[in-house]
C-alpha cells in the first residue's frame, strides 16, 4: 500500500513538468527525397504550356517539298488535366490539308527532350474525321518556351526534317 501511494504522488509531481514542456522546432530539416516541381520538371512545363495560345505563324512542308510560310489562324489550349486541343484554319492554300491544325488529346511531355507526345488523337472539330498525314499522331511535337508569352513547337518526320513549325503566342 505504501508503495503505490508513492508512485501516485511521484506520478502527480512529474506530470507538471511532462505537460509544461513545450514544442521546439527540429534543428535540421527532414530529407524527403527528389520532388517533381522544380525548374525543368514535367510539373513545371505543364505549369509553363497551360493556358491558351493565339496562332502567330505557321511554316509547312510542301508536297514539292519546300517550306512554305501559310496563311492560318488557330489557337491551341493546354488543361489542368493534361489535354492539348489545337483548333484552326488554313487560308490561301491547296496545298496543304487544314487538318493539320485540328487535332486534340492527352499530351505526354518529356521535359528533357523538349517533345510533346499527342496521345488518343482527334480530330478536334466533329465534322473532320481527319488527320493530316503530315502531322501524324505517331510523331513527337519538339517545343521551346522563349520567355513567358511565346511558344515555337516543331514537327519532325522519321527522317528528322521538319515538316510542321509554328509560333504561338500567350493568350491567358
Amino acid at each position: 500500500m505504501r508503495q503505490r501511494l508513492f508512485v501516485l504522488v511521484l506520478a502527480a509531481l512529474a506530470l507538471p513538468f511532462a505537460a509544461g514542456c513545450p514544442a521546439a522546432p527540429r534543428s535540421r530539416p527532414v530529407k524527403m527525397g527528389p520532388t517533381d516541381t522544380g525548374l525543368g520538371s514535367v510539373e513545371s512545363e505543364r505549369r509553363r504550356l497551360k493556358g491558351t495560345w493565339q496562332l502567330e505563324s505557321l511554316q509547312m512542308l510542301s508536297q514539292t517539298g519546300q517550306m512554305l510560310t501559310v496563311q492560318a489562324q488557330g489557337v491551341l489550349t493546354y488543361d489542368d488535366y493534361g489535354n492539348l486541343t489545337m483548333k484552326g484554319t488554313v487560308t490561301g492554300s491547296t496545298d496543304i490539308d487544314p487538318a493539320a491544325l485540328n487535332i486534340s488529346g492527352r499530351a505526354a511531355i518529356d521535359p528533357d527532350k523538349h517533345t510533346i507526345h499527342i496521345l488518343n488523337v482527334t480530330a478536334a472539330t466533329p465534322d473532320d474525321k481527319r488527320v493530316d498525314p503530315s502531322i501524324d499522331p505517331s510523331k513527337v511535337r519538339h517545343y521551346e518556351f522563349v520567355g513567358d508569352s511565346e511558344l515555337r513547337t516543331t514537327v519532325v518526320n522519321a527522317q528528322g526534317k521538319t515538316t510542321a513549325s509554328a509560333t504561338w503566342k500567350r493568350q491567358s
